[in-house]
């Protein structure tokens, strides 16, 4: 009794945190639409023009007012770079429904290579989001908050935003979307009402220049050259970054999908424009001074609004924010290492849908390697920008010339149009990259050289140990014929023998036909002829698939499809073992285990484990016995 009530306990207690399971017929009703989408995968491009005006200017100012005449050009090229990266993402979203964006363009028009260079590009992007976002969420709000000033204070209020983040996430896409809302749309409101009622007041009103700004002018350091230009417009660029997570989550949308993910995308880039356009044309005609404790956005709310409520709402703002642009990784990493996972470049556990219909590896993997780096860099931002927003022009040029090669080979009725859109994307992306590398690449942009690197060689690893065990395992025709001779042979030598006679039941969970599954039934079925092969449906087409093989094979033995309509294989499993346990019939219950024994004791990290869950679980199991049938792969 003591132990169903901790059980029950524990089970509320889980329900109270990640919300009841939720079984995958209601896919469709867990995803998203252009209103639950904008909060969800826009929340970073969307916090990213709030800091994106103080990085032009800071390189701007250094030309005093030739600087501040510049940066409307800067500005509007910035926006020719984004409207051309979002026609990029919205033919990608076209061409592929199941998501993926740079990655699958990369993989599917560039090669293999350059599709790992893209997903490995876009991880690193995605993890360092997370850390920077809520650093520097914490940051801005040490002025209203002194006590999180000291370091060990903010690395731990880091560290809890992220478990929470994480909390939320793994509740669930729609739960994030309804969370995350209020304050996206707030934020989106004061934002535009800034703009708006400030240029309003420039054209009736006119503008003053600060007087501080007259003591740069004055103390006009360097010429505008061409290298400032280019390097105040890929310090800009930084208001781009967000922009591939709704092609990569384009599976997280409702039907239409393909629809809804690229009218997201287009109001996205609306606000995300006249944002960014707006702060800079305004913070360009008062001459605005950005600092680290006096931002651009900062100046113009008190100059605008004054200290009133709409001030307020705007600071608020501009913290949440930042802490929401964490929740853009949280959805589009795990997508990407679904996808990644799929075509055999990442462990596999990366595909499964967690009870809440999400990718909850992915989103673990996300959270711990964040709060590592947080504790690492100890929650400075300055220390983690440098290496912040790199990868994702790498993937923003990967798309650019994918398509433009696709477009090529492929020649379609906008050639043209599209080849130059295409091609302009990419280069610029290209050379905003190098600008990146360049520029911050003794302050630690070096790192993201190596990481990048690193990743496309696990994924490579990956994909080559699992391309080996495939071929390892996987039976041939001859390999089946022997087994069904095997079988034959132990039928025939039972045939005066009475079923009746029988009273241990052996149970063979199947994943896949393959060798290990051969060996572990035929082993079950020398000992007795009551062996039943069973699969734990989680995915129906998965099933049907090994139904359908398993019938072209021509095998002997009962095969038993045991719906899994919350995914919980293991728990699913128990509860039919349960149920063979309490039939009269049998005095015992054996489970065979097959289990594939990698050649490299590393190796193992590449696959669940499930098979040491469920000895673990079965320990106790007075009536049931467990047997793990090790298989060695032959040498090749």
């Amino acid at each position: 009794m003591a132990a169903d009530n901790t059980r029950l306990m524990r089970l509320r207690l889980r329900t109270l945190i990640f919300g009841h399971p939720l079984t995958t017929q209601s896919a469709e009703a867990q995803k998203v639409g252009v209103f639950g989408g904008i909060p969800v995968f826009g929340s970073d491009v969307i916090s990213s023009q709030g800091y994106a005006p103080d990085a032009i200017l800071y390189v701007l100012i250094l030309a005093g007012t030739t600087g501040y005449a510049a940066s409307s050009k800067v500005t509007t090229a910035i926006i020719l770079l984004f409207l051309s990266i979002i026609m990029l993402y919205r033919r990608t979203i076209q061409k592929y429904a199941q998501g993926g964006g740079s990655y699958t363009v990369a993989h599917a028009f560039l090669g293999e290579k350059m599709g790992l260079l893209a997903g490995a590009s876009l991880s690193t992007d995605y993890i360092l989001t997370v850390a920077v976002s809520v650093s520097s969420a914490v940051e801005n709000l040490t002025g209203i908050f002194p006590w999180l000033a000291p370091t060990p204070h903010k690395v731990l209020a880091d560290c809890l935003i992220i478990i929470f983040m994480t909390i939320v996430n793994l509740r669930g896409v729609k739960e994030s979307a309804r969370l995350f809302a209020l304050p996206v749309y707030t934020y989106i409101f004061s934002i535009l009402a800034l703009v708006g009622f400030g240029i309003f007041k420039y054209f009736v009103f006119g503008i003053t220049p600060i007087a501080e700004s007259q003591v740069i002018i004055t103390a006009n350091t360097q010429s505008l050259t061409l290298f400032v230009f280019l390097r105040a417009m890929a310090a800009g660029t930084t208001a781009l970054t967000g922009t591939e997570a709704v092609s990569n989550g384009v599976s997280a949308f409702k039907a239409p999908a393909q629809t809804r993910a690229i009218n997201t995308l287009f109001v996205l880039g609306f606000i995300v424009a006249v944002g960014l356009a707006g702060m800079v044309f305004l913070a360009s005609k008062y001459q605005l001074i950005p600092s680290d404790d006096n931002t651009i956005i900062n100046q113009l709310g008190l100059l605008i609004f004054g200290k009133n409520i709409m001030y307020y709402i705007l600071m608020a703002g501009i913290a949440i924010i930042l802490v929401i642009a964490a929740n853009t990784p949280f959805v589009g990493l795990p997508i990407l290492l679904s996808l990644m996972a799929r075509d055999g470049y990442a462990p596999r556990y990366f595909k499964n849908l967690g009870d809440r219909l999400v990718y909850s590896a992915g989103i673990w993997t996300l959270s711990i390697i964040s709060l590592v780096l947080i504790l690492v860099f100890r929650g400075d931002t300055h220390s983690m920008l440098p290496l912040y927003a790199i990868g994702v022009f790498i993937s923003f040029s990967l798309t650019g010339f994918g398509l433009a090669k696709h477009c090529i080979e492929s020649k379609p009725k906008s050639y043209y149009r599209d080849l130059i859109i295409f091609a302009f994307g990419g280069t610029i992306s290209f050379l905003v990259f190098m600008i990146f590398l360049i520029t911050k690449f003794t302050e630690g942009a070096w790192l993201i050289a190596i990481i990048i690197p690193l990743l496309m060689f696990f994924f490579n690893v990956v994909s080559k140990v699992y391309k080996r065990e495939i071929q390892l395992i996987k039976p041939t025709k001859e390999d089946i014929e022997e087994f069904n001779r095997q079988i034959a042979r132990i039928t025939e030598r039972r045939c005066n023998v009475n079923l009746s006679e029988y009273q241990s039941k052996i149970v063979v969970p199947v994943f896949d036909l393959n060798n290990i599954v051969l060996k572990a039934l035929q082993y079950g079925y020398e000992m007795t002829p009551l062996t039943t092969a069973v699969h734990i449906a989680s995915d129906r087409e998965r099933a049907e698939k090994l139904k359908r093989h398993w019938q072209e094979s021509n095998i002997q033995i009962e095969l038993e499809i045991v719906d899994s309509p919350y995914r919980a294989t293991v728990h699913d499993l128990l509860n039919y073992l349960d149920t063979v346990e309490k039939d009269a019939r049998y005095s015992t219950v054996t489970l065979v285990i097959p289990e594939f024994v990698p050649p490299k004791l590393w190796q193992n990290f590449l696959h669940n484990q499930t098979g040491q869950l469920m000895k673990l679980l079965l320990l106790l199991r007075k009536n049931i016995l467990v047997t793990s049938l090790p298989y060695h792969p032959p040498a090749k």
